[in-house]
């Protein structure tokens, strides 16, 4: 509290020196004792100078025979002053302010009850600015008023005052505001003083090599002169700098985004007003990360900016950046980002998009084929053959025509005939699971059968041009059977013409495929294709519809048959914004504890769907479980932050291998247009391609002992002798007999204009 002053009401002498040889003053006779509670309550010492003085007693002050004082020879008796506003005695809360003149810098300032300035039961109030140890600053102290070498802040704005909050004695009461109240209580609202500041923000020092600059003060700085330097030889003016985004005429609050590609994995970053890099005056802010112990952290250190040996541990992903909390000056005042806000300030909320994601298997066609016999068959118990080879999940169809009509056929269903029940070969008369069929493309006129036309495709167009059941029983015309020779995994396939041409009935050459999902000649209610099935169900050719099956890509690799029949494992998807994908890189080994050889040797995907989310970034497992089988779907929801360039990754086990496995081209694939837009569509699959992860040697595919369906336990195999990542660029169907598919960059979509294995597609649907 300040200090409550006893005196006795007097006449003094009118002047009295403020020396220290006449401080003495002898009292009248017969005192009135009056107790006033006054204080100094506002000054401003800038322009117009002025004293406001508060009577926080109950009753009245006269303050005529009191006394204001900065120091010897600089002293007035208040009753002499012409008060600006108020009474030399001052009301109970009442305000008193004088014209007084006071120093611009520095001053200590002094009330007094009497002129005796040495004496401390005289001292009432102090107050002490912009520097300490003023003339009065002892007796203030013997008086218990203030604390040796304390002042308050000189003030740099004329408009502005210093005010007392109310309590305590000190330079912690008394605050600058820019509201100023002379004779009215005081309101503090803090001034805005202007700051030059500029410190480092954020930096990507793995790929993108960005340091961001942020101007946290309240008046523009010029960069241009400005230095970066990492070390002796390793300095950059900011003039020269390549400007990502601001400006280097750099305003308060804004960002300043520049590229030095000269950033590495361990250094410390510092920035400089000017070139003495060895100068502690002249560098500004400092940034360690790595390690510590980098050439300019001791100048860092004596600057009082860092400490030495610490250090920002490295990021995981050189996507990351570091960014700044915007306190202090340690590592502990930054922290990895993984989506970084460069030129946006490290406070900005990152949107995400939602993306469905789809992965089919689409392994379907598998093998496709003339009959043996290229004419005909007219004769009674006449036959045609076809011998092919096939493992177990493949399925049987075909198409011949039946000649003396339009444009019927024999075939199966759409389901196609299972060729194995668990492991074994179907064998014997399958006559029950193929029907005649109307292809639904000529309409029946006997002037435009087959066997009479005179040339192909003759007849007028079928009012019904659906594909419809003429006959389910066919077993008086036909016989269908198949055999299997176990050495050489062979089946053959033979239909017999029953009747023969006298009774109506003569089969001509036709296709035969193989295949694993349902549908691959026609859809029961639906158009013909247009594909070649018109050529065998009008004139028994099968020409075109065989080159549409076994039609070869840019790269002479098949555009439409599977190059094996395989599941694919479990899968699962993440998305990344570095340059590269983060799981794996292709010419290297698998990164360690990766899961790359968990998931391409067994189907195991737990290791690396933790591997990455570990580090943060998007993950997601499918709604479904277990395998894709040919035909079936993995579906994932992620979501992506938007604005980071971010790509889909993926990974599935080709199943019939020992350690191959379906990926992207280690860039990702497109989520976000170059426009920002969100990508929708499955063109993207054409980026999807079969590696080997060089964890295991390779057996032929679908049949080796250490692949995952026949190995007595997980992890067994010899090793590779390429540890290497690398593309599938060749592979041997022994499956179907298809024999040596090459494919250099190992193509897996089957939409791919290259051609390919033709294995899967990846959708991907913006939400």
């Amino acid at each position: 509290m300040k200090k409550i002053n006893l005196y006795f009401f007097i006449a003094l002498i009118a002047f009295a020196s403020c020396s220290d040889d006449d401080d003495v003053v002898t009292p009248p006779d017969n005192p009135d004792p009056v107790e006033n509670n006054v204080v100094i309550n506002e000054i401003r010492f800038l322009g117009t100078d002025l004293v406001e003085i508060f009577n926080r007693g109950d009753q009245e002050a006269d303050l005529s025979d009191y006394w204001l004082c900065l120091g010897p020879g600089t002293y007035q008796r208040i009753g002499e002053i012409t008060p600006e506003s108020g009474s030399v005695v001052i009301p109970a809360g009442g305000y008193l302010v004088l014209p007084y003149n006071l120093p611009d810098t520095d001053a200590g300032l002094g009330l007094y009850s009497s002129n005796e300035f040495t004496n401390a039961d005289a001292l009432v109030d102090f107050v002490q600015y912009g520097s300490g140890g003023s003339a009065r600053e002892d007796v203030a102290v013997a008086a218990g008023l203030w604390a040796a070498g304390e002042f308050v802040p000189a003030t740099t704005d004329a408009d502005n005052s210093i005010i007392f909050d109310g309590e305590g004695n000190g330079a912690a009461n008394w605050a600058e505001t820019t509201t100023v109240t002379f004779g009215a209580e005081n309101v503090l609202t803090m001034p805005v003083n202007d700051v030059r500041s500029i410190v480092f923000n954020e930096v990507n020092y793995g790929e993108d090599k960005l340091i961001e600059l942020w101007n946290n003060g309240t008046v523009s700085v010029d960069l241009a002169p400005y230095w970066l330097c990492l070390g002796p030889g390793q300095y950059l003016q900011i003039e020269n700098a390549t400007v990502v985004s601001g400006n280097r005429e750099l305003a308060p609050g804004e960002f300043l985004v520049v590229n030095w590609d000269m950033l590495s994995n361990n250094e410390g970053l510092g920035l400089y007003s000017t070139n003495t890099f060895a100068s502690a005056d002249a560098i500004i802010d400092f940034v360690q990360w790595g390690s510590g112990g980098n050439p300019r952290e001791n100048v860092a250190v004596e600057a009082g900016i860092w400490t030495a040996g610490d250090f920002i541990p490295e990021v995981r992903l050189p996507s990351f950046s570091i960014a700044y909390d915007g306190e202090g000056d340690a590592s502990t005042d930054w922290e990895e980002r993984v989506n970084p806000t460069f030129g946006q300030g490290n406070a900005t909320t990152v949107t995400n998009r939602t993306f469905a994601v789809t992965i089919r298997n689409t392994v379907n066609y598998l093998y496709a084929a003339p009959f043996a016999e290229n004419a005909p068959v007219g004769a009674l118990n006449g036959t045609l053959t076809k011998t092919f080879k096939a493992v177990p999940g493949a399925k049987l169809n075909f198409a011949t025509m039946s000649a003396a009509t339009n444009d019927w056929f024999f075939g199966p269903r759409g389901v196609g005939i299972d060729l194995f029940n668990g492991q074994t070969a179907v064998t014997g008369d399958i006559t029950d699971q193929v029907l005649l069929w109307d292809l639904g493309t000529e309409e029946e006129e006997a002037a435009f059968i087959a066997t009479v036309q005179s040339g192909p495709n003759m007849g007028n167009p079928d009012d019904d041009n659906t594909v419809r059941i003429i006959q389910e029983d066919v077993s008086a015309d036909i016989r269908v059977e198949l055999a299997y020779d176990e050495p050489t995994r062979e089946f053959t396939l033979t239909i017999t013409n029953l009747q023969g041409a006298g009774n109506g009935i003569v089969i001509t050459p036709g296709l035969v495929v193989l295949h694993a999902q349902n549908n691959p000649l026609f859809t029961l209610g639906q158009p013909d294709r247009g594909v070649g099935l018109e050529a065998i169900a009008e004139d028994g050719l099968p020409a075109e519809l065989n080159d549409w099956f076994n039609e070869l890509g840019t790269q002479g690799t098949p555009l439409r048959l599977s190059s094996s029949l395989t599941p694919l494992s479990p899968s699962f998807i993440y998305a990344f914004n570095t340059d590269r994908d983060p799981w794996f890189t292709q010419g290297e080994a698998a990164k360690a504890s990766s899961g790359l050889e968990e998931i391409a040797e067994d189907g195991d995907r737990s290791v690396a769907y933790n591997y990455l989310k570990d580090f943060g970034i998007p993950t997601a497992l499918p709604t479904e479980a277990g395998p894709i089988m040919p035909g079936g779907v993995h579906t994932f929801t992620i979501e992506v932050p938007e604005g980071q360039d971010y790509k889909l990754g993926f990974g599935t086990m080709f199943v019939q291998s020992n350690d191959w496995f379906i990926s992207t081209n280690n860039v990702g694939l497109v989520l976000f247009n170059p426009d920002g837009s969100a990508f929708s569509g499955v063109s993207e699959s054409s980026n999807t391609y079969l590696y080997d992860a060089g964890t295991e040697d390779d057996e032929p595919v679908g049949f080796g002992p250490n692949q995952v369906m026949r190995q007595t336990a997980l992890n067994t195999g010899p090793a590779d002798a390429d540890t290497s990542v690398r593309r599938v660029s060749s592979l041997e169907d022994v499956q179907f007999g298809k024999g040596v598919i090459n494919s250099g960059p190992g193509v897996t979509w089957f939409g791919d204009p290259r051609g390919g294995y033709n294995l899967i597609e990846v959708e991907i649907t913006p939400q």
